[in-house]
C-alpha cells in the first residue's frame, strides 16, 4: 500500500480484513472539528470539566446576558426527573451588593441597605417540548439561594422531564441586569440532588 504522502493519514481498520484507509488531511480536519464542535455545543458539557464546582453534572451550563430579553437555550434531552433553573454568578462586588442586585436577601433586614433599584433579576421562564410549553414560571424579586466560596446561586423555578423528550428552556429578563454581566452570569439546568 505504500506509505501515506504528507496530506494523508492512516486511520484505523475500515473492513474485515483489517485494511488501513488513508484519510486525507482535509477529512482528518473534518473529523477533529467535529468531535470539537460536539462538546462544545453539548448542553452541559463545560460543567463536567470543572469536578469542584457543586452543579457540575447540569444538563445546561451556559454564559448569559442579563439584559432585558429572552435567552434560550440549546435542545436537551436529559432523563426523567426534576430540574433546577438557576442563574449563576462569581463575586468580582463587594458581597452584600452582589446579594442585593441578585435578590438573594434573607429577609429585610439583609435588605436595608440595597438600593431602591434592587434586586435586578426578574425573570419568566418556560419550558418547552416538540415546541409546546410544558411548564413555565416567574422568578420576581427574592428568592432562594445558595452561595459557596466562588458563586452566589439564584434558583428561578423546578420543572419535570421525561426519559426521550427533548427540551429548551426560554428565560425572559424583563428587568436589565446587565450590572451583573461583569460577575459572568451563567444559566444553569442541574437535576435536584444532583450536586
Amino acid at each position: 500500500m505504500g506509505s501515506p504522502n504528507p496530506t494523508q493519514w492512516a486511520f484505523g481498520p475500515i473492513n474485515r480484513e483489517g485494511a488501513t484507509r488513508l484519510i486525507s488531511r482535509r477529512e482528518l480536519i473534518g473529523v477533529i472539528a467535529g468531535t470539537l464542535g460536539s462538546l462544545l455545543l453539548v448542553p452541559g458539557a463545560s460543567a463536567k470539566h470543572r469536578p469542584d464546582h457543586p452543579y457540575r453534572y447540569s444538563v445546561v451550563d451556559m454564559p448569559v446576558s442579563l439584559a432585558v430579553g429572552t435567552v434560550r437555550t440549546p435542545e436537551f434531552a436529559p432523563p426523567s426527573h426534576w430540574y433546577w433553573i438557576m442563574l449563576q454568578v462569581e463575586k468580582p462586588l463587594p458581597f452584600m451588593q452582589m446579594v442585593c442586585m441578585m435578590g438573594v436577601t434573607a429577609g429585610p433586614l439583609d435588605s436595608k441597605d440595597c438600593s431602591g433599584n434592587d434586586p435586578l433579576i426578574d425573570a419568566d421562564w418556560k419550558v418547552l417540548s416538540d415546541g409546546q410549553v410544558v411548564d413555565h414560571g416567574s422568578s420576581s424579586g427574592s428568592g432562594g439561594a445558595k452561595f459557596t466560596k466562588d458563586y452566589i446561586f439564584k434558583f428561578l423555578g423546578s420543572f419535570s422531564t421525561l426519559s426521550g423528550k427533548k427540551y429548551v428552556l426560554a428565560v425572559k429578563f424583563t428587568k436589565d441586569g446587565t450590572p451583573l454581566n461583569v460577575a459572568n452570569p451563567h444559566l444553569i439546568v442541574t437535576g435536584i440532588g444532583d450536586e
